[in-house]
């Protein structure tokens, strides 16, 4: 067995199979069923119960440079007996698209920007990392911890785009 540091090298993951247009997030509340669907990440790895630590997310949608965005992202944990499971928020960002756009025949089209800019409009935990270079318009990211939490969800609201998404990737 190896004492060594590993860390999971993983792919983009597109979150929503389509674009969010929805102009606000409703807060997710406590219920029976499992969290399922678009916008919900799951942490494990393997069938054993191991879990990467963290989600890389990375924003775009159809906007123009400077056109703006807002995600919400929650943990969710379930109560032991199985009969509920509760959301945490951790984070409230308000993400302003940047210049940089996908390339045609990719899974980020032309007519797409990625988001450049990020900032935490509220934070419930400390435990992230935004990657925000703004000014010269390369693609923002955000590191979440979800502290252990079963599944993430974030949801998207638009601004003044006109519909947004997102990748993510575990580590």
């Amino acid at each position: 067995m190896s004492n060594a540091l590993e860390t999971i090298i993983a792919k983009f993951n597109t979150l929503y199979a389509a674009n969010v247009t929805a102009s606000s997030i409703t807060a997710p509340v406590p219920h029976a069923a499992t969290p399922s669907g678009n916008g919900i990440i799951n942490p494990l790895i393997d069938s054993v119960g191991a879990a990467f630590d963290l989600a890389l997310l990375a924003f775009f949608g159809v906007g123009t440079n400077g056109q703006t965005a807002t995600a919400r992202v929650t943990a969710w944990r379930q109560t032991s007996d199985g009969s509920l499971w509760i959301p945490s928020p951790l984070l409230t960002l308000n993400l302003t698209f940047g210049a940089q756009t996908g390339v045609a025949n990719t899974a980020i089209a032309a007519n797409q920007h990625f988001v450049s800019t990020i900032t935490a409009a509220t934070a419930f935990t400390s435990a992230n990392e935004i990657i925000s270079p703004g000014a010269d318009g390369t693609v923002a990211l955000v590191a979440v911890d979800a502290k252990g939490a079963a599944l993430i969800q974030v949801d998207l609201a638009i601004g003044t785009c006109t519909s947004v998404n997102a990748l993510w990737a575990g580590f």
